[in-house]
């Protein structure tokens, strides 16, 4: 029986009473709100409700040696010049375009034409201490018109990692000293607000901006995931350093959709790589997984939007725990290897096929993945999680470690164990299966999870990890004028390709640069990094 009394004789508070506490809890939520958007705009000040944060991130590290410290110092100088000599080359050759042909000497633009190299850059050149050349960039930004792109074409998820993260980390990791910084991000997320005109409020990939009658945009279908689930820790961190709520607002309608069909998919807790955006509502007919394919960002984003937005909610880490219970099942494999090490590596899943099948795709995209896992197993205080994310990482390094030319290709394939537990080697060869795509493209993810190990464990162990990627990939990338692509890592000496994207600067060598770093220079107990690894202050 209930102990309720029935509603009709239950104690009722006079009308006018309930009418005034009704209202304060209202003007509550609304100072609440306002609150928050007030003290993430001013960092310096530290909101009443925010005066500890739940989660340490960074291991504490040991003291130093002398020599373990000159040796560390030694390998960060060659970071540097590494570093200065690709800025160098774009500066000479490609100056306010986006990219420097690093072979060649000559520039292109993929990226709409507003110098995607160089507002990419900024905060590496900030964090490496390159003050004069941080002025002067600052200076052409000012050229600079974000509300009117060189192209006809605007690629909504490049242009904000890369933009509007580039100048957002800039303006954090310098202390908000810089207002052009702020002022041409705000001038880029306006411009951006509109790609989120549509039926359904999701955001269109390619924005025709030309076409823009200032009307609704139609919606389009076959979108990769990435492009709309992974404009969270931009939006948001624009939201909170404005004190506009309007950018978040637009990520939180896409969030809520995205967290709708999480449960709703062929394989629940995880998206799969193509969705429709045409209806009111997000929807999904593709039946295929994966982890790299530029999904990759879609779950990275979910533990460093939960870090980034956990004073307001847990939204973000429920869908990320769902999504971790589904790769960690259906996606991780043992692969079949030469000596037999213990590592792990992220596949795809076709759920077309019945039974479903896991294939053993190998893909450096992919090796984001264990610093995503470590970055989450502090958020849950997990050791097992760590343990997966350091397996996970070590099949990267496994990558770069076996091949002629000691770098890592793009595409590959591994023989996937049967059973994880008694995992024997029986082939022949070096552990590749098959090697779909042997290029180098200068990509960041494997030793962005090696510095994120190294973070989370100050295990020197991943200094050496590193060490061994950097020499290789320097060895075989550089040119008189950058570094390049490479065709072919099969080949013991690769052959160029004239191509060096923004985040050879933004991303691949500031994670070098930060591995042989202090641990408190860009600590991960203060900033979390965007798919472009440009540091947004999380801890206030």
């Amino acid at each position: 029986m209930s102990d309720k009394a029935p509603r009709s004789i239950r104690f009722q508070r006079p009308r006018s009473l309930r009418y005034r506490l009704r209202s304060r809890h209202v003007l509550l939520a609304i100072l609440t709100i306002c609150a928050y958007f007030y003290f993430s705009a001013n960092t310096n000040r530290i909101p009443f409700y925010n005066t500890a944060s739940p989660y340490r991130i960074q291991a504490k590290f040991p003291s130093e040696s002398a020599a373990a410290k000159a040796l560390r110092l030694q390998r960060r100088g060659h970071v540097e010049d590494e570093f200065k000599h690709a800025w160098k080359g774009y500066k000479e050759h490609a100056w306010l375009h986006d990219e420097v042909m690093p072979v060649s000497g000559g520039q292109k633009d993929p990226f709409v034409g507003w110098a995607a190299t160089l507002v990419d850059s900024l905060d590496t050149l900030y964090i490496m201490g390159m003050k004069d050349e941080f002025a002067e960039a600052l200076t052409a930004l000012e050229q600079i018109d974000f509300s009117k792109p060189n192209a006809d074409r605007v690629p909504v998820f490049e242009v904000t990692i890369r933009y509007l993260g580039g100048m957002l980390g800039a303006w954090d990791i310098s202390e908000h000293k810089y207002p052009i910084l702020l002022q041409k991000a705000r001038q880029l997320g306006d411009f951006l607000y509109k790609v989120f005109d549509t039926e359904s409020g999701l955001p269109v990939p390619y924005y025709f901006w030309k076409n823009d009658t200032s009307g609704q945009l139609p919606g389009q279908d076959n979108v990769i995931i990435a492009q709309i689930a992974s404009l969270s820790l931009e939006f948001i961190r624009l939201s909170q350093v404005t004190g506009d709520p309007k950018y978040a607002a637009r990520i939180q309608t896409v969030t809520d959709q995205l967290a709708v069909t999480q449960n709703l998919t062929a394989l629940p807790g995880m998206w799969p790589i193509q969705a429709n955006c045409s209806g009111t509502q997000l929807s999904f007919q593709d039946r295929t997984f994966s982890l790299g394919v530029l999904s990759d960002s879609a779950f990275e984003y979910l533990p460093k939007t939960h870090l980034l937005n956990h004073r307001i909610s847990d939204q973000y880490n429920h869908m990320y725990r769902f999504a971790l219970a589904a790769f960690s099942k259906s996606l991780f494999f043992r692969p079949s290897l030469p000596g037999n090490p213990d590592v792990l590596m992220a596949g795809n899943l076709n759920m077309w096929d019945d039974p479903p099948h896991l294939d053993g795709q190998f893909q450096h995209l992919a090796c984001f993945v264990g610093g995503m896992v470590a970055l989450g197993s502090r958020i849950s205080n997990s050791v097992e999680e760590l343990e997966t994310a350091r397996k996970l990482t070590d099949g990267c390094v496994w990558g770069y470690s076996n091949t002629p030319s000691g770098v890592m290709p793009d595409f590959s394939h591994l023989q996937v164990c049967k059973d994880a537990a008694s995992c024997t080697w029986s082939g022949e060869g070096n552990g590749f299966w098959s090697v779909d795509d042997p290029s180098y493209q200068l990509r960041p993810e494997a030793i962005e999870s090696v510095f994120i190990m190294y973070r989370l464990t100050a295990d020197p162990s991943w200094l050496e990890k590193g060490w061994k990627m950097f020499e290789a990939i320097v060895k075989h990338t550089k040119t008189d004028i950058a570094h390049a692509r490479l065709v072919n890592v099969m080949d013991e000496h690769p052959v160029h390709e004239d191509s060096m994207e923004s985040y050879w600067l933004a991303e691949t060598l500031k994670y070098f640069y930060l591995l042989y770093s202090e641990p408190d220079l860009v600590s991960l107990d203060d900033f979390v990094l965007n798919t472009e690894a440009h540091p947004f202050r999380w801890r206030t």
